[in-house]
């Protein structure tokens, strides 16, 4: 038996978890996925969102949004935080088969930074990304009523989680960082 069919034959699903996130960041997205699958045959709700992050995104498997959709609603019954976040993101668009439905999507952000308020708090990421969708939805009346001053504390929130993914080396969240500016500058002239 080689290393990976040894690891996928495992019954520890964190690290199954642990190994499948190790190579996808290697390019190996064909065993990361592997991994995943793995995981989940375990139950664990965290690679279930990244199986369904890899049939989104066609990562080491074939583009299937169906299977994406499926795998991010099986998380979220889990109330995995980060396929809560990308339902919101189908919803909101009305992408994978769903219809827009904005109060649905705003329940999913709002469900899901619930639950990270109540972890560690240290995936600064995502806690900047929830909060930004909050604030956008509450800037604009979208899934939620009108309100410029909770918008504004969202977006700071969002800003100050953002600098902390920014300082860890998260580079995805620098962009991130400048939108939540530019949503406090524009609430700051209706407040």
């Amino acid at each position: 038996m080689t290393d990976l069919q040894t690891l996928l034959a495992s019954e520890d699903s964190e690290e199954l978890l642990r190994c499948g996130t190790e190579f996808f960041r290697e390019g190996e997205e064909e065993k990361a996925f592997a991994c995943y699958r793995a995981a989940c045959k375990l139950g664990n709700a965290v690679a279930m969102g990244n199986l369904g992050y890899c049939y989104q995104a066609g990562r080491g498997v074939k583009a299937d949004m169906r299977l994406a959709l499926y795998c991010f609603e099986r998380a979220c019954e889990q109330e995995e935080p980060g396929s809560m976040l990308k339902m919101g993101d189908f919803c909101y668009n009305g992408k994978a088969g769903l219809p827009k439905d904005l109060a649905r999507a705003y329940g999913y952000y709002c469900r899901a930074y619930e639950i990270l308020s109540c972890a560690d708090g240290t995936d600064f990421g995502l806690i900047a990304k929830l909060c930004y969708r909050i604030a956008v939805c509450k800037k604009n009346g979208k899934g939620t009523e009108q309100n410029l001053t909770e918008a504004y504390e969202y977006f700071q929130a969002a800003a100050e989680a953002a600098y902390e993914a920014v300082a860890l080396g998260d580079s995805f969240a620098e962009a991130l960082l400048k939108k939540a500016e530019d949503g406090l500058q524009d609430c700051e002239q209706w407040i």
